[in-house]
């Protein structure tokens, strides 16, 4: 019976990075061959021009890009080109959420028999901890809802706080 499957070997990965450094390596071989071409190919263009001519051509070349850069600013800063960016006023969208800290406090006043319910769960979660398997499933829980322990905890001391007012 034959093998349907062919059998991976590490060589073969060897010699896919082989190639792939070999490709790189004549990449960058024709790269530095065509710029040196290039530059060849520049210098003997402009070997004839002076130092003089050197001057000019640099003064010619800051002259027309200043004033262009100028002339982008002062267009810009005109606000008289088409193209440019509209200010709209800020509004105050329809479906808004109003978000005061009196809605945010709790209005009704917690019973004894709930604050019985989160200490008993509060113990629980204690008891959790002292087993192997009890502290997999406390990791579990406290992994889903990370921050549950200190809301039972803010819980407790809203009830509290009822009875100190």
């Amino acid at each position: 019976m034959k093998f349907t499957f062919k059998r991976k070997s590490k060589n073969g990965a060897k010699k896919v990075k082989c190639k792939e450094r070999y490709l790189f390596q004549r990449f960058d071989k024709v790269n530095l061959w065509l710029q040196h071409k290039c530059v060849l190919w520049l210098e003997q263009k402009t070997a004839h021009l002076s130092t003089k001519s050197w001057i000019v051509i640099l003064f010619c070349f800051v002259v027309f890009t200043v004033s262009g850069n100028v002339y982008l600013i002062v267009n810009g800063l005109n606000g008289k080109n088409s193209k440019s960016i509209e200010v709209s006023p800020i509004s105050r969208p329809t479906n808004r959420v109003v978000f005061d800290s009196k809605q945010n406090q709790l209005n009704k006043s917690l019973s004894k028999s709930e604050l019985e319910r989160i200490v008993r769960f509060q113990i629980y979660m204690d008891s959790l901890g002292r087993s192997s398997t009890g502290k997999r499933v406390q990791d579990s829980i406290l992994q889903y809802r990370p921050a549950l322990l200190d809301s039972l905890i803010m819980v407790e001391n809203y009830y509290r706080s009822q009875f100190k007012n």
